[in-house]
């Protein structure tokens, strides 16, 4: 039987059979009609600060915890609320600023919760959307973004990924992705190598299939095949034509769970760094080829601490794929 809140006639009868009778609580529960988890919770619960259990007191237990679970950010302490508030300043996520006060073992909080603070203004929270990343005025209700982008045709997932394509050790494996201009006005296609960190990107005219291909597959005209295994991307339409693409490259693509960014969190970063160049609203219709090699060029030969300060184009280009020089 499971567990249920107790009406106040079955309080009556629980006070009733305790005051008469030297029960168990299983036998309790099976006259009072419910499971013995129930009575024991119920005695548990309820008992005045004296250690009685009375029905009439019990019930108004009940309901103030009712009422008090139905209020909103019950538990959100003034240090939580200071956290969250100092941590959107410097552009941490909502499940960023979650993880890592989870990690830091004290009070924590869930990003769904700062999303919901943030959306619904709790102690002025709503001024910080502005720190958010997408930065919108309305949150986007959970699933609508799948019902719009449709599904891939033959969809092979990343956890049928081979293990080598994550340990960041072999050259060849890339993450793909796509920077939306301002009002959608163009497309920045980027793909980035796991192992070195290095980068291509060329500009498209809209986020097609047939766009991200034919972009995609002139970025690679003169990349070394053996450096061409593996692609993970995101679930957008524009990688529908996998197939094909997979096809001209001679490589596998592997598609990240819904909502799961961080399974391609290099080519996020990698994204972020770009926008030092082309900043949120950027119309990449009038971004020249050149503009676009020049951040690239500069990305890419930029030092880089977890490749023990080597550029990802001198790893790319000089190092072996076995190498032990790549750490991270």
């Amino acid at each position: 039987m499971s567990y249920s809140h107790l009406t106040i006639d079955q309080r009556n009868h629980l006070y009733q059979l305790r005051q008469e009778q030297n029960l168990s609580q299983r036998e309790l529960a099976t006259l009072v009609g419910c499971s013995q988890s129930t009575i024991c919770r119920e005695l548990q619960r309820n008992k005045t600060e004296q250690g009685w259990y009375v029905p009439d007191k019990a019930q108004v237990l009940t309901d103030k915890r009712r009422k008090d679970s139905k209020k909103k950010f019950n538990n959100i302490t003034d240090w939580i609320l200071h956290e969250v508030k100092t941590r959107l300043k410097d552009y941490h996520s909502p499940e960023q600023i979650s993880g890592k006060l989870k990690k830091e073992g004290g009070e924590w909080i869930s990003y769904e919760t700062i999303y919901q603070m943030i959306y619904q203004n709790y102690q002025g929270l709503g001024i910080y959307q502005r720190y958010l990343r997408q930065g919108r005025k309305k949150r986007k209700k959970r699933g609508s973004l799948q019902g719009k982008r449709g599904s891939i045709p033959n969809r092979v997932g990343i956890e049928q990924r081979p293990a080598i394509a994550g340990e960041k050790k072999e050259l060849g494996h890339w993450e793909s992705d796509t920077m939306i201009g301002g009002n959608h006005l163009g497309v920045l296609v980027t793909h980035v190598d796991k192992a070195s960190k290095f980068l291509v990107a060329g500009l498209a005219k809209n986020k097609t299939a047939k766009n991200m291909n034919k972009i995609t597959s002139k970025l690679f005209e003169n990349i070394p095949q053996e450096k061409i295994k593996t692609f993970t991307c995101d679930n957008g339409k524009e990688f529908s034509y996998h197939e094909e693409l997979s096809e001209t490259l001679s490589a596998s693509f592997y598609f990240a769970n819904p909502y799961h960014s961080w399974e391609r969190g290099l080519n996020e970063h990698t994204n972020g760094l770009l926008r030092q160049f082309f900043p949120k609203g950027t119309n990449f219709k009038i971004v020249s080829p050149e503009e676009v090699e020049k951040a690239v060029e500069l990305i890419n030969n930029r030092p880089r601490k977890c490749l023990d300060y080597r550029t990802p184009f001198e790893v790319f280009y000089e190092l072996t794929s076995d190498s032990d020089a790549l750490h991270c």
